[in-house]
């Protein structure tokens, strides 16, 4: 069963068709598949920082002398504290304009955006990680990050009906941009 979906899941990405699949077998956020993915992007990520302040110790571990631990310990707390607020926003903002129908498209189509980072994340780390080749994450990562990032923003405009454009652009700045704009902020003071 879960291979199945997961397969269905990767194809969604690629073909609008597979998408409306998910769509029709029922909601795909009520699945274990989907909390599993969303587990492994909350695990995944904060390696990822670790890695990267690993190979780069002059911006925070030595500065402030914080741990490995405490820093992917630190990063999931945050990372949780983001997608709760996302998530408690999402109910506000479509019970506020009335776009309860939407939600559910959002919150499928996010939750494959998360499932596309985490299987980037799953191989991206071990590599970077055995290889000491923390250039990866910059020159393989990010710009497939952008690329998946920008397919989820597409791909939810062009599937939306009945939502107010500037509705949906001022959430999605808010909520979507703005947590990456400070985190990159905050890495290239620190660093």
């Amino acid at each position: 069963m879960y291979k199945r979906k997961a397969l269905l899941m990767l194809r969604a990405l690629f073909s609008t068709r597979y998408l409306q699949q998910l769509f029709r077998e029922g909601k795909l956020a009520n699945e274990s598949i989907y909390l599993y993915s969303i587990l492994l992007y909350l695990f995944a990520f904060p390696c990822l920082i670790i890695i990267f302040f690993q190979f780069y110790p002059a911006t925070l571990i030595e500065k402030y002398s914080i741990t490995p631990w405490l820093l992917y310990v630190g990063t999931f707390a945050a990372l949780m504290a983001t997608l709760s607020l996302s998530r408690l926003l999402l109910q506000y903002f479509t019970s506020i304009f009335n776009y309860q129908e939407q939600r559910y498209l959002y919150t499928t189509i996010k939750g494959l955006y998360r499932f596309y980072n985490a299987l980037l994340l799953v191989i991206i780390i071990p590599i970077a990680w055995y290889s000491h080749t923390p250039q990866l994450i910059f020159f393989v990562y990010i710009p497939v990050f952008i690329i998946i990032f920008s397919l989820f923003f597409i791909r939810f405009v062009r599937n939306i009906n009945g939502v107010s454009r500037i509705h949906f652009f001022i959430y999605f700045c808010s909520l979507e941009i703005l947590p990456y704009l400070i985190i990159a902020k905050l890495l290239i003071i620190n660093y």
